[in-house]
């Protein structure tokens, strides 16, 4: 492939971000992408629980199933974000 005059190739080895070369991948990405996993299947098992909550529960295993989902919730959005503002910084 030929490139214009004005227009030069980037190189693969040395202009990308690390994490975006080939072959390398990103620890600690692969580390936070793990742990919003695992916190968006905690959050989907508090669904889960509040819903056979409302179906069977008083109001008091209600009221605890709703903090214990609120919490979970909190918790995959706090990883997400974790997430996201890690790969816009390290653009990986």
């Amino acid at each position: 492939m030929s490139f214009p005059a004005n227009q030069r190739k980037v190189s693969m080895t040395s202009e990308l971000p690390l994490a975006a070369r080939p072959g390398v991948f990103c620890e600690e990405k692969i580390l936070l992408m793990a742990n919003y996993g695992a916190a968006a299947a905690a959050y989907c098992v508090s669904v889960a629980k509040l819903e056979q909550g409302i179906i069977r529960g008083s109001r008091e295993t209600y009221a605890e199933l709703r903090w214990s989902l609120e919490t979970a919730r909190m918790t995959c959005e706090a990883a997400l974000r974790e997430l996201d503002d890690h790969v816009s910084a390290d653009g990986c």
